[in-house]
């Protein structure tokens, strides 16, 4: 409202968007600092043993005392005394059943809850889950592309996206690898209409967040992620359409090789 002074006060954005805001912003902190752990964190108990023999061996230091104690990663216990070795390195552990993909094919299917508050055109609070699969190709560590197809189930309506994905790497060494992701596309109104006089329709939706991938063999890994996702739509009445915007925080989990 604008007072005569020429004074203007601002409302304040609702506690929905607030809790969104800020919901949003601590889900992309937690991420991110999973990510920066995962890429400058070192265990320093994880060791390169150069022994006097010529042989190397990894693992983690169990005990560096009289004798050095090291477990490597298949759990077997090795031990050397002393004199037996030359140099000891501390470094990050790498599962040897892990082969990242630089280049080549790429899946991902996932799924989790689209959440926020967001009132449809007969008034109800609605909730959101989704469901997408995506093939694609990638072309080094920083670009893949492919086409995502899935559901999104809200309470009043359902839509098939179908969508243009691009995702990259932020880094390719170790076993956590984290990952950006953006999508584009037209999401279909597949919701099932049992009143003659409305209509329901599509409209486009995109989405963009963060995730982690984590990996237990070759490139096979389970994701989570999190995210904004909006979806436009319309509903016809009398002749009359009325647009719609959902706008929601996108968290998933799934699988990818």
């Amino acid at each position: 409202m604008t007072l005569k002074t020429g004074w203007t006060i601002k409302t304040k954005p609702s506690l929905t968007k607030l809790h969104f805001m800020k919901l949003l912003f601590t889900l992309f902190t937690f991420l991110i600092a999973g990510w920066l752990s995962v890429v400058f964190g070192q265990q320093t108990k994880e060791v390169s043993m150069h022994l006097k023999n010529g042989s190397i061996i990894r693992g983690r230091l169990l005990e560096s005392g009289a004798t050095y104690q090291l477990e490597t990663y298949d759990k077997s216990i090795w031990v050397f005394q002393k004199e037996e070795v030359d140099t000891l390195t501390f470094e990050k552990l790498v599962n040897p059943n892990i082969r990242y993909k630089k280049q080549g094919f790429v899946h991902y299917t996932e799924l989790g809850p689209l959440a926020m508050s967001n009132r449809a055109s007969n008034g109800v609070t609605t909730s959101a889950f989704s469901f997408q699969t995506t093939n694609g190709y990638k072309f080094g560590q920083w670009i893949y592309t492919g086409l995502g197809i899935g559901a999104d189930l809200y309470a009043v309506q359902t839509f098939v996206p179908v969508v243009l994905s691009l995702r990259g790497d932020f880094t390719d060494k170790g076993s956590k690898i984290p990952f950006y992701f953006l999508e584009g596309g037209y999401g279909f109104n597949a919701t099932s209409n049992d009143v003659d006089s409305v209509r329901f329709g599509g409209g486009a939706t995109f989405s963009a967040g963060i995730g982690l991938k984590i990996l237990f063999s070759g490139n096979t890994g389970f994701t989570i992620a999190a995210g904004y996702r909006f979806q436009r739509s319309s509903v016809t009445q009398a002749s009359l359409e009325k647009l719609e915007d959902f706008n929601r925080l996108t968290l998933r989990a799934g699988f990818s090789f």
